[in-house]
């Protein structure tokens, strides 16, 4: 009886998280749904609107896993509550960016409120769940954050079209201040008795975040690749939808259709890498993307579409196994694990946008597709390496 309620409390804590990160990032497409609209009013290029791009590739760089750090040795849910406020404010505000320099900080708002909430939610499930189901709790985690995203370009454009761009801020604070209120009433803390793994000598920050990137380095490595390529599907083709003659209204449909499609992979990745060696998925994953974006970049229409859904959806299937095995790798420093294996990684990806950006600039939005569906490739050997230690690890454990 008292299994089963912590079991229940359990799986209670990690959907609160989940739906926080569903709070969070529902205002994730906001910038890539108003970029074709900043583009058209401000005059600015497309590399210019990447640098917009660039600018919370920056900022969740180098913050994540900083409030990562501090994270790790507080029990205190503060940032899981703080976070999606800033983030909703942020977003909110790009669409009404009366200038280019507006728009950047606009951007850095929205910015640090994802880096301030991504770190210590992602970080606090290895605390609250058995090793054995930390890959499908973090994909339920993960899965969160995913729906959101698919529904954020309509939810963008909805408020964008109802309310308007000057309610849009007041609007968008309804829900993540209720949100803040069920965090203040069943997550004030992490349980200490939870958070044991912790108690380890506790280096400066930056001495401490650079131990973990060494500890974490192949699964950095596999996790930039795959938020490298969604990044650049959800920046190049609401570009390839206006070029076509598009609305902001076909803008956010594009964006729906394939953030929705692929809800169900990390998912399905998590359930998958509880099971078998977490590297090998890893491997099948970054192949199957490339031979499924290669051809989506060549043709258009309905099939190019779904191409891309299948090439996204292989890589996101590894979004669970890459941050289980980052915190397998560092169980002292599980925030700023997820912080790199997340945040790290989709900042990294965010500044990888630009040359994306000054390819479609200098050449065309199809070469630049071609050079974004090779990149998974560049991740193979390290997932390779992955798997290789994830083998050896097996093998140990069974000889024990």
């Amino acid at each position: 009886m008292q299994e089963q309620a912590r079991e229940d409390a359990t799986l209670k804590r990690v959907l609160l998280l989940a739906l926080g990160h569903f709070i969070n990032d529902i205002h994730a497409s906001f910038l890539p749904a108003f970029v074709p609209t900043l583009v058209a009013r401000l005059g600015i290029s497309i590399t210019q609107a990447s640098f917009l791009s660039s600018a919370s590739g920056i900022i969740n760089m180098t913050g994540q896993p900083m409030l990562g750090h501090l994270a790790d040795r507080t029990t205190k849910t503060i940032p899981i509550l703080v976070g999606p406020i800033l983030s909703a404010i942020g977003a909110s505000l790009i669409p009404s960016s009366p200038t280019y320099g507006l728009a950047f900080i606009f951007v850095a708002l929205w910015a640090i409120g994802s880096s301030t909430f991504h770190p210590q939610a992602q970080g606090s499930i290895g605390f609250i769940v058995p090793p054995g189901r930390l890959s499908f709790s973090l994909s339920i985690f993960s899965t969160g954050g995913i729906l959101a995203a698919a529904i954020s370009p309509l939810y963008a454009v909805g408020l964008y079209q109802t309310v308007g761009p000057k309610l849009m801020p007041m609007v968008t604070l309804i829900p993540v201040c209720a949100y803040a209120f069920l965090v203040l009433k069943f997550l004030p803390r992490i349980p200490k008795q939870l958070c044991g793994e912790t108690d380890t000598p506790r280096a400066g920050i930056f001495a401490g975040i650079w131990s973990v990137v060494k500890i974490t380095s192949p699964a950095l490595i596999v996790a930039t690749a795959r938020d490298t390529v969604v990044q650049g599907v959800r920046f190049l083709l609401p570009l390839v939808v206006a070029a076509g003659g598009g609305s902001i209204a076909d803008v956010g449909t594009t964006l729906f259709i394939i953030s929705i499609a692929r809800v169900g992979a990390p998912m399905a990745g998590g359930y998958i890498a509880d099971r078998m060696n977490k590297g090998t998925l890893l491997c099948y994953s970054v192949i199957i993307s490339t031979i499924c974006l290669v051809p989506a970049a060549l043709i258009t229409g309905a099939p190019s579409l779904i191409l891309y859904i299948l090439g996204v959806s292989a890589l996101e299937a590894n979004i669970a196994a890459t941050a289980a095995m980052a915190q397998e790798m560092a169980p002292h420093a599980r925030s700023v694990a997820s912080s790199l294996s997340m945040g790290f990684s989709w900042g990294m990806a965010e500044l990888l946008v630009v040359p994306l950006g000054m390819v479609a600039d200098f050449t065309n939005l199809t070469t630049a597709l071609l050079v974004m569906a090779v990149v998974p490739l560049l991740a193979l050997p390290s997932a390779l390496k992955l798997k290789k230690a994830q083998s050896a690890r097996q093998f140990l454990d069974t000889r024990t």
